[in-house]
């Protein structure tokens, strides 16, 4: 068995260094997060997930009612954390929960995976949690959440947990699987990295990896091949059983084409724009550089077997990036992952500077503590409500690159499936649903709403000029102009312009 892992023989009891780290982990998750707790638009993303997971308590179904592309389990994850509350706090304490579980994860796997030059009984102390170089890690990635977008409720916050716990399952069992055994261990990270599938199609490209792993250390033990292959099956259906599950679900109650067409067709369909997707990779390049460089200095000091498994899962989660080739800043999360435990090996010792240093960027990029901006954001919030309320004219409400949650803040019905803000107005959304864009622009309008919500200008480029220009036309005829009110999200203001009052 390599030395890179740490021999079960080494581990002691570190339960207690355990708590120790986590309750570390999270005291560093809640300062870094608290002045965001309460803001209710934060990003557009995550607003429009906790719409859908309220929307499920009234009977909303994800790709029938209400549309996107995102995979089920992250809206079931909403609509759990919607049972406990509809209020924006509950999804964001969930979050940070998450964030500090999945910076502990980090500590774990790199207090595992030893630098060369660590000594046996030095791999006792690390197996108990006691690493700096990790914990620093796992401090590095809390810092580097906010200026990766992450600072809220957005998919990798969460299935970056899931996946990262699969690792450090899959890491333990190693010895064991090489020895021709099939540790519960094994099972349980396929089954993680399968729920974590469910959260973002993308975890794919991990789960794959950590299935290979495990695949290539059975193989290689002296276990009969019957067996092995038998443990293959088990491993690869306990990936898949949270997708096909879901998936069999839709097809019992009758919708089975809307879930194709959405978890297949439409990623198959929608194209993205070449010249922003690579602007957005190169921003994506640069926000990353700093952990790049720590964890190239951390890889040389791993030992080979090591640096190849940590080599091979960025690749994995590098691949998952490009299999959606969009390369928005919070789509690179995943990355962070591999690349602070890679780092953690040249942070051993020198945490305090390098931890420091991270912040200092982190406090420029992203500063934190803004509680201004958070009450700036629940009064615009709560004025663009009370507004269009006031002004629906006895008909229903369209918001047209508007907020999502303005429909439930106004008590108002979903005017369309098509509820996420772009998916009306961005160029590269039209027809990639399962219903016409135009159609569904024509209908909406063709019900006479009283209130239409715009944003100006249009926010992301570039338009689609088809429902644009019918909007614009509709609120010119029948509607009046009511306000201009600036809306805040956490790395931007829009500009909404309620139009209400309109005519029947």
């Amino acid at each position: 068995m390599p030395d890179t892992f740490v021999r079960p023989g080494a581990r002691r009891d570190g339960s207690r260094a355990t708590t120790i780290a986590f309750v570390v982990l999270l005291a560093v998750a809640i300062l870094l997060r608290c002045d965001t707790f309460g803001d209710p638009n934060l990003h557009g993303d995550e607003v429009f997930y906790q719409t859908v997971g309220i929307a499920m308590h009234h009977g909303a179904l994800p790709y029938v009612d209400v549309w996107d592309r995102k995979p089920f389990g992250l809206f079931a994850l909403y609509y759990l954390i919607a049972a406990l509350s509809a209020a924006p706090l509950a999804y964001q304490i969930v979050a940070t929960l998450f964030a500090a579980g999945t910076a502990w994860a980090i500590a774990a796997i790199a207090a595992t995976l030893r630098p060369r030059d660590v000594t046996d009984g030095e791999a006792a102390d690390h197996a108990e949690g006691l690493w700096s170089g990790g914990l620093f890690a796992g401090i590095c990635y809390l810092l580097w959440l906010a200026p990766m977008q992450g600072f809220g409720g957005q998919s990798p916050v969460f299935y970056n947990l899931f996946v990262a716990l699969a690792v450090l399952l899959v890491l333990r069992a190693l010895p064991r699987l090489r020895e021709g055994r099939l540790p519960a261990g094994a099972a349980l990270a396929m089954l993680l990295a399968g729920i974590g599938i469910t959260i973002k199609t993308t975890a794919l490209f991990e789960g794959l990896f950590l299935g290979l792993v495990c695949a290539f250390a059975l193989w290689r033990s002296s276990a009969p091949r019957g067996r092995v292959a038998e443990w293959l099956l088990l491993l690869a259906a306990l990936g898949a059983a949270p997708s096909l599950a879901i998936a069999a679900a839709y097809g019992a109650n009758g919708h089975w084409p809307e879930f194709w067409h959405a978890m297949v067709t439409s990623n198959i369909a929608k194209q993205p724009d070449p010249r922003t997707a690579l602007v957005r990779l190169g921003l994506v390049m640069a926000i990353l550089t700093p952990f790049l460089v720590l964890a190239a200095l951390g890889l040389r000091r791993m030992a080979p077997d090591g640096r190849r498994f940590t080599l091979l899962w960025l690749a994995a989660a590098f691949a998952g990036l490009c299999a959606v080739p969009n390369f928005y800043i919070h789509y690179a999360m995943p990355l962070l992952v591999p690349l602070s435990v890679a780092a953690a090996a040249f942070l051993a010792g020198r945490g305090r500077i390098w931890t420091a240093v991270i912040a200092a960027m982190a406090c420029v990029v992203a500063p934190p503590f803004d509680f201004a901006h958070t009450r700036a954001s629940r009064a615009a919030m709560a004025d663009l409500a009370r507004t269009t309320r006031a002004h629906l004219g006895g008909g229903g409400l369209l918001t047209y690159e508007g907020p999502s949650q303005l429909y439930r803040l106004t008590g108002q019905p979903f005017a369309s499936p098509l509820v996420f803000p772009t998916h009306f107005s961005h160029a590269i959304e039209r027809d990639v649903s399962h219903l016409s864009t135009l159609g569904e622009m024509k209908r909406v309008l063709a019900t006479r709403p009283g209130a239409v919500v715009v944003a100006e200008p249009i926010r992301n480029g570039p338009i689609n000029e088809q429902t644009h220009q019918l909007v614009l036309e509709y609120v010119g005829r029948h509607c009046r102009l009511i306000k201009a009110i600036p809306v805040l999200e956490r790395l931007s203001t829009n500009m909404l312009v309620v139009w209400g009052d309109c005519r029947r």
